[in-house]
């Protein structure tokens, strides 16, 4: 099983095992404990995981841009 989760260090969205207890980040490297961690999703394979995180910093990046331009001058 696989987590979806959030760096609390960094912000980026990182996948991790279960089968661990953390994970360093791989953007900025801080140790995430997985059991305090926020899950954002779960996936029994690798691949469903990398579709999900795609799928998350997609919608990341259109609230992004409906942001910018709510506040554009």
């Amino acid at each position: 099983m696989y987590l979806i989760i959030n760096c609390h260090g960094c912000g980026k969205i990182i996948m991790a095992s279960t089968a661990n207890k953390t994970k360093s980040c791989t953007h900025c490297g801080a140790k995430v404990d997985l059991h305090g961690a926020r899950v954002l999703a779960r996936s029994s394979t690798t691949t469903e995981a990398v579709a999900i995180i795609q799928e998350l910093k997609q919608r990341k990046s259109k609230d992004s841009q409906v942001t910018f331009k709510k506040f554009r001058v």
